[in-house]
């Protein structure tokens, strides 16, 4: 009998200590993070009602862009926080419409899953080099344009992404700085009643 509860003590103690292993490995880790990006956003159409001087932005203005960005990553796969972005306006042909700058303010989320699911748990046995990435973003698009015209406006924005991580540090599942990665995306936007299509390269430390 004593053998028994001492083997049924020592069981209920191994399984204690590995629901708590795999609790510890498996738990939040939430951390500060930065991520720093540029890109180009091509001109693909107007949208809305144009008014007595047209549209914002009327003349096939393209965007360059570079955001910056602050918030939480959340137990590695997600990424909540805020962030600011210089656009310029411009029109690659020469001439045909004055250039613009512009600020974005913003609210930024993304999802990047390098779990693996193995009978129900989330189980990452093998090192990640690579993930796919989905996001998107809302806020609002100030156009600093011409004076003779609109002047200076304000609109909101929206934009949706994806693209793919490639993490330079990688490692296992919630080993240290594993979330530090340069990543790719192409989206859709829209500001200033017109929407755009996002090309971007950046960097998330």
């Amino acid at each position: 009998m004593n053998k028994i509860k001492l083997f049924l003590l020592v069981s209920l103690l191994g399984v204690t200590l590995s629901a708590n292993a795999q609790f510890s490995q498996l738990g939040p880790k939430n951390e500060f993070m930065i991520k720093v990006e540029a890109g180009y956003a091509p001109f693909i159409g107007n949208t809305g009602e144009a008014g007595d001087y047209g549209y914002y932005l009327s003349k096939f203005h393209h965007a360059a862009n570079l955001n910056v960005m602050a918030g939480i990553n959340i137990s590695q796969d997600w990424f909540v926080g805020g962030g600011i972005g210089l656009n310029y306006y411009h029109n690659l042909k020469q001439g045909l419409a004055d250039p613009y700058p512009g600020v974005n303010i913003f609210a930024d989320f993304d999802f990047r899953p390098i779990w693996k699911a193995v009978m129900g748990l989330d189980y990452q046995p093998t090192t990640i080099k690579f993930a796919p990435l989905v996001g998107g973003r809302l806020g609002g698009s100030l156009l600093m344009g011409d004076a003779n015209t609109y002047g200076t406006t304000f609109t909101p924005m929206a934009e949706f992404y994806g693209g793919i991580n490639w993490y330079y540090m990688h490692g296992l599942r919630n080993m240290e700085h594993n979330w530090h990665s340069f990543y790719a995306t192409i989206g859709v936007a829209w500001m200033q009643q017109t929407v755009f299509l996002p090309i971007r390269v950046g960097w998330r430390w």
